[in-house]
C-alpha cells in the first residue's frame, strides 16, 4: 500500500502544525526529507509536481505556504518577512529528521533567516534561482541590484493595499518563458500579488548559525527575474557544496519539474 510523503502546512501566528511528525512517521522514504518554500508571486502549488516526483523517488516532502500566498487568507498588510520565517521553521521543527530545506527566488531569503534559527537542525540549503543574501541584505537591496532583471519596470505598487503586482501579460517573460500553455494558465490563475512589507526587513545571519549551513545553489540560466548574472554574483565568494545550471527560465518547477527532482535528490 503506498503512503502519501506529502504535507502541506499553512502557518500563520494563529495557525500550529499538529501531529507532523505522526504524519511522516509511516513514510517510505530514501532518508531524504524535503521542505519546499516557495518564492514571490506564489504558493505552495507551484511545488507540486516536484513533490510528487521527489515522492516517487522515495523521499518525504513538506510544502510550505507563506502567510497571505496561495490559498492563506492572511491579509498582505499584516505580513513581515519574520511571519514568513516562523511558517518554515514550524515546518522544520515538524520534520521527522534533519530536512534539506530548498527556497526559490524570494524564498531564498526566508530559508537563510530559517537557517539563522535552526541550522543545526538542517541537513543543507539549495538555492533554487534564489536570492542568497549576506547578513544585512533585503529582498528590497538585492533585487534593487539586479539590472538584468525584467521585474523591476513590470511592478506596479499599490501602497495602500500594501502590495506589488506584475501585470498579466508580463508574467510570462518575467517568470515561465519556457512554460507550455498550460504550465502558462496554473501561473495564471494561481497568481496573487505580493506583500509589500517583508521587502524591506533586512536579515541579520552569522557564520556561526547560517553559515554553517551546507549551500547549493541551482541556477536558471534563461532567468528574466533574477538574473543569471546575479545569481552568479550572489554565490560569489559563497563556499557551495555543489551547483548545477538548469536552461530554463524563473520557473523549472513549472516548466522540468522533473529536472529538478532528479537534481534535488543527486546531491
Amino acid at each position: 500500500m503506498e503512503t502519501n510523503c506529502r504535507s502541506q502546512w499553512k502557518v500563520a501566528p494563529r495557525w500550529v502544525v499538529v501531529g507532523a511528525a505522526l504524519a511522516l512517521a509511516g513514510c517510505n522514504s530514501s532518508n531524504k526529507h524535503f521542505v519546499l518554500v516557495h518564492g514571490a508571486w506564489m504558493g505552495a502549488w507551484a511545488w507540486a509536481d516536484v513533490a510528487a516526483q521527489l515522492e516517487a523517488k522515495g523521499a518525504s516532502v513538506q510544502t510550505v505556504e507563506l502567510p497571505a500566498h496561495g490559498a492563506d487568507t492572511t491579509p498582505p498588510t499584516q505580513v513581515t518577512l519574520d511571519s514568513y520565517v516562523a511558517a518554515v521553521v514550524a515546518a522544520v521543527d515538524a520534520a521527522p529528521a534533519k530536512p534539506i530545506l530548498v527556497g526559490h527566488s524570494m524564498g531564498g531569503v526566508v530559508i537563510s533567516q530559517a537557517a539563522e534559527q535552526r541550522a543545526s537542525k538542517l541537513a543543507e540549503l539549495v538555492y533554487v534561482a534564489g536570492f542568497l543574501p549576506k547578513n544585512g541584505d533585503s529582498l528590497q537591496s538585492l533585487s534593487g541590484a539586479d539590472q538584468g532583471s525584467h521585474l523591476g519596470p513590470a511592478l506596479v505598487i499599490n501602497q495602500s493595499a500594501g502590495t506589488a503586482s506584475v501585470p498579466s501579460a508580463q508574467r510570462q517573460d518575467i517568470f515561465c518563458a519556457d512554460c507550455s500553455t498550460s504550465e502558462l494558465n496554473t501561473l495564471q490563475t494561481n497568481y496573487r500579488d505580493e506583500p509589500l512589507a517583508p521587502f524591506g526587513q533586512p536579515v541579520q545571519l552569522t557564520d556561526a548559525n547560517f553559515g554553517s549551513v551546507k549551500k547549493f545553489y541551482v541556477y536558471t540560466s534563461n532567468d528574466h527575474a533574477i538574473s543569471y548574472g546575479f545569481q552568479q554574483q550572489m554565490t560569489t565568494g559563497v563556499s557551495l557544496s555543489a551547483s548545477k545550471v538548469l536552461a530554463t527560465s524563473h520557473s523549472p518547477f513549472l516548466s522540468d519539474s522533473e529536472e529538478v527532482a532528479t537534481t534535488l535528490t543527486g546531491w
